[in-house]
Formats: C-alpha cells, sequence, structure tokens
C-alpha cells in the first residue's frame, strides 16, 4: 500500500532526562482540513510538570503512529514539531502556589492522507507513547516508572466510494485549579465537534503502553487492548478521586464534579466517544491530574453601602429615586475577616446591559483581621432610568481566597430620572409592509429615519433568528444626524429554507445615554418560498373536458367557464392558457393570464364562429390551462379541455307550399320561407325571387322569413328560386282565385 505520510527517524535522548517523570496528561488532535495542499492535522496537546519535570525532558518533536484498527497494522507515522508553550489557566492565577505549575505544549502538522490508502470499513487509531508520568501521582503504582499512551480513532476516509469528513472532537482549553479537602468541586471538560456530532463522556481508566523507564520512547506498537495503569488499594474506575462523591462525569456535558476526602494528587482519563446518525466513527482520550489539598479555611468579605447625601444606610434591596440634581456617588464600606487580603469591588447591573457607573478606588487590601475599607460608587452622567423600571445593581466585594473567590453581595434598585428625548421616526419607500420576495429576483427598496431632537441617530437592521449576510441582504448600517437614509437590496437565494415568511426589523436609533435613547422599529414581513415546494393544482368548472358546439350562423353559441389555479405555498403563482397549435387571441378566445398566490381565478369565454371551420365540417381545439410556482423548485400542474365546434349542415329538402289561394280567408294566402332549411357555415340565404310566366319578377327578397301575400296577381302558374351561397332551389306556385 502506498503510503502517503512521511516518517521521520526518533528522537534519541539521553538516559538523564529521557526517563525523567514529567508527564501530567494530554490528548491528540485530529482535525479535517478544507484548503490547501494538506488534508488533515495532526498532533499532540501535552501537559507537563514544570515543577517536578526536568526542562531537558521537553522534547522538540512528537512522533505519532498510525494504525489500521481491524488488524493492529502500521500504516505510517508522522513527525510533529512543537509549534506552541504556554502555562495553563487557572480561574483565579493568584492561588497557583499550591504545588501546581502546569505547561501546554502543543505538536502539530498538516498532512496529506489519501482516502484511498484509508478505507478499511473498521477504521484508524493514532498512538503516542512516552515515559514517563508524574513520579507524585497518588492513585495509581509507580507512577515515575510508567509511561502514557495516548490515541484517538477515526473514521475510514473514503466510505463506499465517496469521501467521507470528519474531525475528531477537540476538548476545551482545561484550567489547572486545585481542589479543596472535603469541597465541591466542579471543571469543565467538555469537547466540541467541527461537524456536529452527538459526543458522550466516559471516565476511563489512563493507559501506559509499552513505554517504560528503560525504554521511554519505543517504536509504537498497535495493539486492542493496551495496558493500563495500576490503581492503588483501595482506588478504582468507580474512585479515581476518593470521597463523599468520587469523581463522576456527566455524559452529555462532560463538566467533572467531586468532593474528595483524601489529600493527594490524582490522574483520570475522559473518553469522549463522537456518533452519526446512532453511529459510533471516533473517539479521543485526554489525561489529566487534580490535585488536592488542605485549604486556608477563609471567610468572605461584609459589604456596606451609605447614600452620600442622606448618610442612610442602604439594606439589602433597597429602593432609592433620585433626581436629576441629587447626589450620584454613593459610600461603600467592605469588612474582610481575613488580614493582608485583597479586596476588589464590582458591580453588574443585572437588568440593563450598560455599565453607568464606577469605582474610586477599584481595589484594597486589607491590613488586619476585620479590616474596613472604603470606596465610593458612582453614577455617571448617562445613568437614567424609565420610571417603572429601575435599574437593579449588585455591588460585589471579591476577596483573592483560593482556589475560588470568596464574596458578598449587596443589591440595590435605582431610578434616575431622565431628561426628555422623543423616539425618532422610521418608515420606507414601500407601500405596504408585506413583500413578495420571489427566489433569485432583485428587490430593492429605501428606509428613511428622522430625528426631531436633532441627535445623531443610526439606522441598522437584523434579522429575526437570522443573520442578514447568511440570506444575501446587503444593508450596511448608515448614521447621521436628524435624518439617515439607506437602501436594502436583496436577491433571494434558492436554496433559502425558511417559514413562508420571514421578517426584517429596521431599527433607528438616536445616541442619546442608552439610558435615554430611543429607538423606532419597522418590520418588514418577505413572503417567500420555501424550497420544499408543493406542487400547484389546477381545475376548470366546466362540466365535461371535451365541449361540443354546433355553430348557429344566425344565432351564434358561447363557452364559459373558470378556471382555478390553487397553491398551498406562498410562492408567487401564475395561471396561463396555451393553445395546442394556435394561438388563443387568434382563435378569438378570450383568457386573461394572471399571477397571484393560494388560489387564482380567470374566466374562459369563447363564441366560436363559422370562420374557425377553415371550410371544413368540424375543428377540434385543445386547451392547456397551466398552473405554474415561481420557486426555484418550480413545480406545475395542467388541465386540458378539448373544444369541438361542428357545422349545422342541414340536407332536409326545400319544402315550400305549391298552391295559394288569396282569398284573406286564413288558408294558404301566402307564399311564406317559414319552412326554408337553417342556414350554416357553408351554406346560407341569400333571397328569393318570383316569376311569372313570362319572366318578369313580380317579387324579391333577401329576408328568409319572406312572405309573397298577391292578392292583386292574376291567378296562374309562377316560378319561383330560393338561392343559397352555393345551392339555388327552383319550383312553381299556382295562384288560384
Amino acid at each position: 500500500m502506498r503510503k502517503n505520510l512521511f516518517t521521520l527517524t526518533l528522537l534519541i535522548f539521553s538516559s538523564f532526562y529521557a526517563t525523567a517523570s514529567h508527564i501530567v496528561g494530554g490528548e491528540l488532535v485530529f482535525i479535517t482540513l478544507s484548503n490547501g495542499s494538506a488534508s488533515h492535522r495532526i498532533g499532540l496537546n501535552l501537559y507537563f510538570d514544570e515543577l517536578n519535570g526536568i526542562p531537558q525532558a521537553e522534547d522538540p518533536g512528537a512522533t505519532l503512529y498510525i494504525f489500521r484498527k481491524s488488524d493492529n497494522q502500521r500504516i505510517g507515522s508522522v513527525q510533529a514539531p512543537k509549534v506552541g508553550r504556554k502555562n495553563i489557566t487557572y480561574a483565579n492565577p493568584q492561588c497557583g502556589t499550591s504545588g501546581l505549575r502546569t505547561l501546554l505544549i502543543s505538536y502539530l502538522v498538516d498532512v496529506f492522507l489519501n482516502p484511498m490508502d484509508y478505507s478499511a470499513p473498521d477504521g484508524y487509531y493514532i498512538v503516542w507513547d512516552r515515559c514517563c508520568r508524574n513520579s507524585v501521582i497518588d492513585n495509581i503504582k509507580n507512577p515515575g516508572d510508567v509511561g502514557s499512551l495516548f490515541s484517538v480513532f477515526f473514521p475510514p476516509l473514503l466510505k463506499n466510494g465517496t469521501r467521507f469528513i470528519d474531525s475528531v472532537p477537540e476538548f476545551s482549553e482545561i484550567q489547572g485549579d486545585y481542589a479543596c479537602l472535603n469541597a465541591d468541586y466542579y471543571l469543565d471538560f467538555s469537547a466540541s465537534d467541527a461537524d456536529g456530532d452527538s459526543l458522550a463522556y466516559s471516565l476511563t481508566t489512563p493507559v501506559t503502553g509499552f513505554s517504560n523507564r528503560a525504554l521511554p520512547s519505543p517504536l509504537a506498537g498497535g495493539s486492542s487492548n493496551y495496558p493500563v495503569v495500576s490503581w492503588t488499594d483501595g482506588i478504582s474506575l468507580a474512585n479515581v478521586i476518593p470521597g463523599s462523591r468520587p469523581l463522576r462525569i456527566d455524559a452529555q456535558t462532560g463538566r467533572l464534579s467531586f468532593t474528595a476526602s483524601r489529600l493527594g494528587l490524582y490522574v483520570f482519563s475522559v473518553t469522549v466517544t463522537e456518533y452519526r446518525s446512532g453511529q459510533k466513527i471516533g473517539s479521543v482520550s485526554r489525561d489529566f491530574q487534580i490535585k488536592v489539598i488542605d485549604c486556608f479555611e477563609a471567610l468572605p468579605p461584609k459589604i456596606l453601602a451609605f447614600e452620600n447625601s442622606r448618610k442612610e444606610n442602604l439594606g439589602n434591596n433597597s429602593v432609592l429615586r433620585l433626581s436629576r440634581t441629587d447626589s450620584a456617588c454613593f459610600t461603600i464600606k467592605v469588612t474582610d475577616p481575613n488580614f493582608n487580603q485583597l479586596v476588589k469591588i464590582k458591580g453588574r447591573a443585572v437588568n440593563s446591559a450598560r455599565r453607568d457607573f464606577y469605582f474610586l478606588p477599584a481595589e484594597f487590601r486589607t491590613q488586619k483581621s476585620n479590616d474596613t475599607l472604603t470606596f465610593q460608587f458612582c453614577l455617571d452622567a448617562c445613568f437614567e432610568t424609565d420610571d417603572n423600571r429601575p435599574v437593579k445593581i449588585e455591588l460585589i466585594a471579591e476577596d483573592e481566597s483560593c482556589p475560588v473567590p470568596l464574596t458578598d453581595t449587596l443589591t440595590i434598585l435605582i431610578y434616575r430620572e431622565k431628561a426628555p428625548n422623543a423616539a425618532p421616526v422610521i418608515n420606507s419607500s414601500l407601500s405596504s409592509v408585506y413583500v413578495d420576495a420571489l427566489p433569485d429576483q432583485p428587490l430593492t427598496f429605501d428606509v428613511f429615519g428622522k430625528d426631531i431632537d436633532l441627535d445623531s441617530i443610526v439606522l441598522s437592521a437584523s434579522g429575526r433568528g437570522f443573520e442578514l449576510t447568511e440570506y444575501g441582504f446587503v444593508f450596511p448600517p448608515k448614521s447621521g444626524r436628524d435624518t439617515v437614509s439607506q437602501k436594502l437590496s436583496w436577491k433571494p437565494p434558492c436554496t433559502l429554507n425558511v417559514a413562508d415568511t420571514i421578517a426584517v426589523d429596521f431599527k433607528l436609533t438616536d445616541l442619546r445615554c442608552e439610558a435615554n435613547s430611543k429607538s423606532s422599529v419597522l418590520t418588514v414581513y418577505f413572503i417567500v418560498q420555501d424550497a420544499k415546494n408543493n406542487a400547484p393544482r389546477v381545475r376548470t368548472t366546466a362540466q365535461t373536458d371535451t365541449i361540443t358546439i354546433q355553430l348557429d350562423a344566425i344565432n351564434p353559441l358561447s363557452i364559459l367557464f373558470e378556471v382555478i389555479a390553487s397553491d398551498p405555498d406562498t410562492a408567487q403563482l401564475s395561471l396561463f392558457g396555451l393553445g395546442r397549435g394556435f394561438s388563443l387571441a387568434e382563435a378569438k378566445m378570450d383568457f386573461f393570464n394572471r399571477i397571484g398566490s393560494r388560489e387564482i381565478t380567470s374566466t374562459f369565454s369563447w363564441t366560436p364562429d363559422c370562420s374557425l371551420l377553415q371550410g371544413k365540417s368540424e375543428m377540434l381545439f385543445a386547451v392547456d390551462f397551466i398552473s405554474e410556482d415561481k420557486s426555484c423548485l418550480a413545480a406545475r400542474d395542467s388541465s386540458t379541455v378539448f373544444l369541438l365546434i361542428r357545422d349545422n349542415l342541414n340536407d332536409a329538402a326545400l319544402d315550400l307550399p305549391n298552391v295559394i289561394t288569396p282569398n284573406q280567408d286564413g288558408k294558404n294566402d301566402c307564399f311564406i320561407g317559414a319552412d326554408l332549411p337553417t342556414d350554416n357555415c357553408i351554406q346560407r340565404f341569400e333571397e328569393v325571387t318570383i316569376f311569372n310566366r313570362w319572366g318578369t319578377r313580380v317579387y324579391l327578397s333577401r329576408d328568409r322569413n319572406f312572405t309573397w301575400c298577391p292578392v292583386d296577381a292574376p291567378a296562374g302558374t309562377y316560378f319561383y328560386q330560393v338561392k343559397y351561397s352555393i345551392n339555388a332551389y327552383k319550383g312553381t306556385i299556382s295562384l288560384l282565385k
């Protein structure tokens, strides 16, 4: 198998310092990189005992070995150079006098791992094996003669032919505080995962590996069962740090807790395992030590406050109402039972983000037991409150007790009068605060602000529950005095995955003191299409899908029905009609394409005429009514109506009377055209002509409902001709008197 790692020669140290006991703990690092030629960052975080370890034991590099999990075969190794060195942090740095001083030494290297070479289904692991541990550990046997093996397990880099991306969890930066005997102790041992995988924490037995005092830095070997430390008598994984509450870890948060009943330095190991879709994919362990000491019994300070103008003692939760002319300073007196203690005064507003107050001075040191120290607590000019909402301030006296400072808190509630200030006015160029936002369609409008007090103002915007840049909104904050304006630009992305309506708050704030600052908010609601799109539907009110029309040249018939498009989404919905092979307009069909949302309706109407037959006896027209949404995942639906028009063909023979008797008896008095064949698109009545037997025309009519009543005409035989657009009918009439 081709190796894409480089293997460097192990560093060889002299026996004088190679066997030095210096390892407090550590963990390995395995991070996937997204840019550059390297694919992964691999390394070691080593916690080094600065007091008991000698400087020569600090290696300039760390050799890390990679093994395949299925058969423990070594795949390669990397040499990680030292890239960082610092003392680990303490919650209270002044307490670092308990025999604890620990260095964090970081070794990191960026490498390229070819996924084709790391595709074994069971995954891989990396180890670092080194002696020796801190020799003053109390809960394991022979601590200075055994080494530490740190490991990290990672999944295959290629699964089912696809690159599998994973970074193993990274532990948060540790704090090296000691614990006090018979006192509750807590420590954050949590980790973060760059891929958002689920994490589970557990206490595990520290691993020694194959290194020892005689072989402090061996060529690491693979194993499914590395050697672990031997606990001292009475110690097990259930009570790594013995006490009324032995060492425990919260499986979900990684928070360590215990109450120790025995002094000593205790080593332990925490393993964090990552899960994706319910499957374990990787893990990493961290070794570390906590020292339990018999702490000096310290007592907390006591704090009192007095209002300077009234010389009144302010009890806890005192309420003060101050005008603009009242004194803004208070005297704080702190008594600390312990001598030579540095006492600091801090304050925080519980229900306000502003810090409109200060202390003079901020700290004092006690000279004797129960020494009383005096401070000044003052409100600055911008400290103002609403009439019905005081600012709740906690005044905190804090000493330097170890490992955790002791405090006393005095709470006061303050009302302070403020100067009048009118809220600025904000509006926009929009006609409505509801805006249809079409995916991938640019949208712009202006937002305006004005302050009648002529204050400096700032105009800004924020999304409700999202960052504006996340969705591509462009609206830089704009400042000005008296008036200000800014343009919003937005091209809704097709990947938008939010609720149907998202809100953007445009905020105009004057820049007076925060407590008296006024703001106005204009909320604009953008109606967008969710990327998960429901297809629209279209239907008609036509009784049948095929409508047949018998054309009547005299009294034309009309077709009328509604077309309805609906979509449960709020995206823009279009409704339009298309003729198959013809234009609706050319066929004289009336149908208006419409745009809307939710549900839209348009009327189809048509009065066909003979010209549409183009000389044929019948014609079939197919009209597709289509509803289409305008989301990025555009969907459509269609409904087809077939319109069949036919000529009203009539092959009936001409049936006119051949005898008339114009004697006005109401029987056969006239020659009438009531029984003429009806007109159609091909054959239409044009005129009727009547001639006498000498060929003289005696009657002409172009009204198909003609009536010839020849009262004064002589009896005899007459001839008629009924002319149609194509045919002509002839016959005789006998006029009897």
